[in-house]
């Protein structure tokens, strides 16, 4: 049922978009948020983790002070024993007539009492990150309430547009002394003001081209059985959360032979790629800049003739073109654009130590891909998904990012661009999030393969990526290496899909917290442990590339962990760093003696740590222990 309309006010476009740029500063405040209950909920569990573990250690002490002093213990400094009268009760009880305490009896209790405290704080802690919890739900609800709200008021009939293109087709058919009508439906499909405009010219581009070179001429149309009178079908709909509009004309189609005679022609492929050439990969040629099949270009534009232009307002939108055609029959064109330009939905993946949204009406499936699926066609690779074989591109390498460890299964995101599906490996998957897009501005604006960017919950510049011209991207690129370049990179028995792993061994839980964070965020892969007993444990499961390790522990510390670990044939040969307080020449000597290379001092230049790290884990595990100590 129609809505029944209400009084009415008009409101600028101008205030329409200050709600919504208002509504996108929420909605990335709503996710700082999140992000800083995320913290807080490993807060609590850590927490709860200390908690448990001072209880332990409280009933362990408690067993051992908490009951009064046994015969033979009396003259050892007892709380009751200075003083005399009412403070030693000796005179007056036996042994066993009255509990005696001393010092460690009354630490006991205190510590006790303090466990039970901290056990009430903790519940209250957990009570109030439930309430928060519950809070922020309610925030998320009213946010996507008032973001539906802002984006339905700046929402238009597409219809609106259809006026002009039927005055241009009767304009151009004139023109080009043909019969042609133009047939709209879907007038009543909405869409955000702003994509209108922007799609606008787009769409009016492939009307003129359907009446220039679509419709054929009278009498050929009549030679072929067909009516005199050429057809344009203009359709809106809506499906899901994107608006298709499709262009469609019943002339004479597009015929992929012409387009591969003209792309050797121009010199964009060798006689044996255009004829391997896939028909949705000829198609796609009409859409690069100045490609065109037609004999003669009028100022009416023809089909091909700023084609690129077309596409290219359509990524800027981060939707879709695609071309169906039978030749003598027909050609339609659709665009699948998102309703909304301002908020969408991303998939975020990290490639290296940069992090990317993808745009997830652009994403088809996202799968873990092994080596054995992937597969060297020519210059090119190729990976089956889903019994599909399709071309598989390395973001890294498209991006001019440094190159990823090669990984057993590494994940690969299916995108559509230029009309078909191809694969992109990343590094990891971090899920799917609701971002808020900005423009890269008039000075970023078609610098690289991105439509966009958006700011994360950390506060950090996203880039959103753009399909299309991500696959245009790697057409730029060299031949990849061989594979036998990349084997090179992975050392005989290295374990490849550990990557960048590394050990940090402390008994402070805050350093092992910080610069453990400060490698994560390096793009490393951290096991920390608590002392070199704990460190010694963990290795013999677990292949690391370098290992960072204090001095002063309890059970086994730095120097006899590093002893240790020279001894094992397994790690004698992994780089070890030394992070202590302890500058002095002597602990350095002994550190130098056991074959440590690297001594560095509390506090760490984190810019100078990363790149040490860095040049350890890319040498490691062939790097030789050497004599002499770096202090820095």
């Amino acid at each position: 049922a129609q809505e029944t309309a209400g009084p009415s006010i008009r409101v600028s476009l101008d205030r329409l978009d200050a709600l919504m740029n208002l509504v996108g500063e929420l909605m990335i405040a709503r996710s700082r948020l999140d992000r800083r209950l995320m913290q807080l909920d490993r807060v609590g569990e850590l927490l709860l983790f200390s908690r448990s573990r001072m209880a332990q250690a409280v009933r362990d002490f408690e067993g051992k002070h908490h009951y009064p002093q046994l015969p033979g213990m009396r003259g050892r400094g007892g709380a009751g024993e200075p003083g005399g009268g009412m403070r030693d009760m000796a005179h007056v009880f036996a042994e066993l007539e009255f509990d005696r305490y001393d010092d460690f009896n009354i630490l006991a209790r205190s510590v006790a009492e303090m466990s039970a405290d901290i056990a009430e704080v903790q519940a209250q802690h957990a009570g109030l990150l439930r309430a928060v919890r519950d809070d922020v739900g309610q925030i998320q609800r009213l946010t996507a309430a008032l973001r539906k709200e802002v984006t339905r008021a700046r929402m238009v009939p597409i219809g609106r547009l259809f006026p002009r293109f039927t005055r241009q087709v009767r304009e151009v058919a004139r023109a080009v002394d043909k019969v042609v009508s133009l047939e709209v439906r879907g007038e009543s499909a909405e869409v955000d003001n702003s994509i209108m405009e922007q799609i606008a010219d787009p769409l009016l581009h492939l009307v003129q081209n359907a009446v220039t070179h679509g419709i054929e001429p009278e009498p050929e149309r009549l030679a072929r059985g067909k009516p005199a009178q050429g057809t344009i079908s203009l359709r809106a709909y809506h499906q899901g959360a994107f608006l298709h509009v499709e262009v469609e004309d019943d002339g004479r189609g597009i015929d992929t032979e012409l387009i591969r005679q003209e792309a050797v022609e121009r010199g964009l492929l060798r006689a044996e790629e255009a004829r391997a050439l896939s028909t949705p990969d000829a198609l796609n040629l009409i859409f690069v800049p100045g490609f065109s099949t037609a004999s003669e270009v009028t100022r009416a534009s023809g089909r091909g003739v700023g084609m690129d232009v077309v596409r290219t307002n359509v990524s800027r939108l981060n939707g879709e073109i695609e071309v169906d055609t039978e030749v003598g029959v027909r050609t339609r064109f659709t665009l699948k654009l998102p309703l909304t330009v301002a908020i969408a939905d991303a998939l975020m993946a990290r490639v290296g130590t940069e992090v990317l949204a993808v745009p997830m009406m652009a994403v088809s499936a996202m799968r873990n891909a092994g080596s054995e699926a992937i597969h060297s066609v020519g210059d090119r690779e190729t990976v089956r998904i889903d019994d599909q074989v399709m071309e598989l591109l390395h973001m890294d390498r498209v991006l001019g990012l440094p190159r990823s460890e090669p990984a057993a299964h590494a994940p690969v995101i299916v995108m559509r661009g230029g009309g078909r599906p191809f694969a992109v490996q990343v590094d990891e998957l971090l899920g799917k999030e609701e971002i808020v897009i900005k423009s890269l501005g008039e000075f970023l604006e078609g610098v690289g393969p991105f439509a966009g960017a958006t700011i994360s919950g950390e506060g950090r510049v996203l880039l959103l990526v753009d399909p299309t011209r991500l696959l245009e991207a790697s057409r730029q690129l060299p031949a990849p290496e061989t594979a036998e370049a990349v084997e090179v990179r992975v050392a005989p028995g290295h374990d490849a899909e550990a990557g960048r792993t590394v050990m940090l061994v402390d008994d402070s839980i805050s350093i092992r917290k910080y610069v453990g964070q400060m490698l994560e965020k390096a793009g490393f892969r951290v096991f920390t442990a608590v002392d070199g007993q704990d460190a010694l444990q963990q290795l013999t499961e677990l292949s690391v590339q370098a290992i960072i390790t204090d001095l002063e522990m309890p059970r086994v510390n730095g120097y006899a962990l590093i002893e240790d670990l020279r001894r094992r044939s397994k790690t004698r040969d992994v780089p070890i760093v030394v992070l202590t307080t302890r500058a002095g020449e002597k602990h350095v000597n002994v550190a130098r003696r056991l074959g440590v290379r690297h001594y560095i001092t509390k506090p760490v230049d984190e810019q100078a740590f990363i790149r040490l790290v860095e040049s350890l884990v890319t040498a490691a595990p062939s790097e030789p222990a050497l004599s002499g100590a770096q202090v820095s």
